[in-house]
């Protein structure tokens, strides 16, 4: 996921300190400092971690160990007459050193070996001229589970693990998109009440315009001064409006920095939109684009592989409702040394060997309550039921959202449509009016009415573009297309799509 900051960010740099701010801009910026982002890359950190270390039970392990021993036991009064040269108590120095590995397999078998030495010496059988012993045993220990199988439930557990790992790396991109889809909309409608507020301007210095013309005219006895009084009405109006305007486009620009996580200081330094809002309708290249939109969607996979690996928890917690049987089967070599020589018995030609030597052992073990795996039980197939559940609702809310985004980009469209001949007539219809005015046959009142209608029209056009701009970047999302995967597996995103 971090090749996608890389391809947009060269051009995030300097949106801070720049006077306009394209589209590519305004998501790279989002790519690189988004909470959201953030927060779900260190989520799918967390899951890999997991998952690695789910793979800890089939490790090699490796023991050692190393000991000594110093006992002395007060002698009978008739153990002191036998042995009064030793003193008083008995003396019994023992030493032990051991090395050892054990594996578990995926099969459940688990293997193990060790090998031990230990010396002993003993003042008492020295007084009866027993030498000290040193003895060695080498041990190969085979376990079979012939019920619970601990090795096919630590797969199952990894399996599980890589699953959610997996999972969250999906989520890690549908978090990107979601990013992505809230910078588009939060850009484009920064972009349109900035417009808007310079329609309020324009509208303001037109009306500042007819004003200045009135005075001029009722200075000359050609207009009634009552006419100053509502064209002073209507200056104040626009003036109004155009603070209002003014103060909704700051507005757009903290709702855009917020998604950056930037603070006032830095929303100030914030360059305005550099992008235009679409003028007209482009073709209709988006229709395709439903088809497999349930096998695109990231959020979809990511609960997928939820699902399945609370399917994988829920059968293995099954097949642990199993007794623990387990056969030891065992084979050892033994040597004794005697005397003062420290050397390993099995590394003594001289010392004395038995073997090999076999043991079984058979094992059982049940808890007759099993209240531990009984509510493990309850909980899996509740986490299973549930992904299944989120999954499905996903499902019918991607096939409804993306029915919602198709209707409306064609309502937008169509509205942008019309709002060209609207607006067009409307500016007819305003030249019009000011000349049938100035012949007599129409009044100022007449002239306001068609200004405020052309206004309207002007800003409801706005909310078209911005509408259309933004529901082509909705039906992206909708159907997985916002990111797009290259051969090599770096997501970029469909900037070229997402600009009418």
């Amino acid at each position: 996921m971090r090749r996608i900051a890389v391809l947009l960010l060269c051009a995030a740099t300097p949106v801070l300190h720049a006077q306009t701010m394209l589209l590519r801009d305004a998501i790279g910026l989002a790519l690189a400092r988004s909470p959201d982002i953030t927060l779900q890359r260190y989520a799918q950190s967390a899951s890999e971690g997991v998952a690695r270390s789910s793979n800890a039970p089939f490790d090699l392990i490796q023991t050692a160990s190393v000991g000594g021993t110093r006992d002395e036991r007060p002698l009978r009064a008739d153990e002191r007459a036998r042995y009064l040269s030793l003193g008083p108590d008995q003396m019994i120095n023992g030493g032990t050193a051991a090395i050892g590995a054990s594996r578990q397999l995926e099969s459940g078998l688990q293997l193990s070996g060790q090998y031990a030495l230990t010396r002993a010496s003993d003042n008492v059988q020295g007084a009866q001229n027993i030498p000290s012993q040193t003895s060695d045993r080498l041990t190969f220990t085979l376990r079979v589970p012939l019920q619970k199988n601990p090795g096919k439930d630590a797969a199952a557990a990894r399996d599980a693990a890589v699953l959610d790992a997996g999972a969250a790396q999906r989520e890690t991109e549908q978090a990107v998109a979601r990013t992505v889809l809230a910078v588009v909309q939060a850009y484009w409608d920064w972009t349109a009440r900035e417009a808007a507020a310079r329609v309020a301007m324009a509208a303001e210095a037109r009306t500042r315009q007819l004003r200045r013309e009135t005075e001029k005219l009722v200075e000359a006895d050609e207009l009634p001064p009552a006419d100053l009084n509502l064209l002073t009405a209507a200056v104040t109006e626009r003036e109004a409006s155009r603070i209002g305007a003014e103060q909704r486009a700051r507005d757009g620009r903290f709702l855009l920095a917020r998604l950056y996580g930037m603070d006032a200081g830095e929303t100030a330094t914030l360059a305005a939109p550099g992008e235009r809002l679409p003028e007209h309708a482009g073709s209709d290249t988006l229709a395709a684009l439903g088809a497999q939109a349930l096998q695109r969607r990231a959020d979809l996979a990511a609960l997928k592989l939820r699902e399945d690996a609370m399917s994988t928890r829920l059968q293995t917690v099954r097949n642990s409702d199993k007794p623990t049987l387990d056969l030891d089967l065992s084979a050892y070599y033994a040597g004794l040394r005697e005397g003062a020589r420290t050397a390993a018995a099995a590394f003594d030609p001289t010392s004395r060997h038995s073997g090999p030597g076999v043991a079984a052992k058979l094992s059982f073990q049940f808890p007759v309550q099993n209240s531990a795996n009984s509510g493990a039980l309850q909980v899996a197939a509740a986490n299973a039921d549930s992904a299944r559940l989120r999954r499905v609702t996903l499902e019918q809310s991607i096939t409804a959202s993306m029915e919602s985004a198709y209707q409306a980009y064609g309502a937008y469209a169509a509205q942008l449509r019309a709002s060209e001949l609207t607006i067009e007539r409307y500016q007819a219809a305003l030249r019009d009016t000011a000349t049938r005015r100035q012949l007599g046959s129409a009044t100022l009142i007449d002239v306001l009415n068609v200004e405020d209608r052309l206004n309207n029209a002007l800003l409801a056009r706005l909310q078209f573009q911005q509408g259309y701009a933004t529901a082509r970047a909705q039906i992206l999302y909708e159907t997985g297309r916002l990111l797009r995967t290259a051969p090599d597996g770096t997501l970029s995103v469909a900037l070229e799509d997402l600009l009418p």
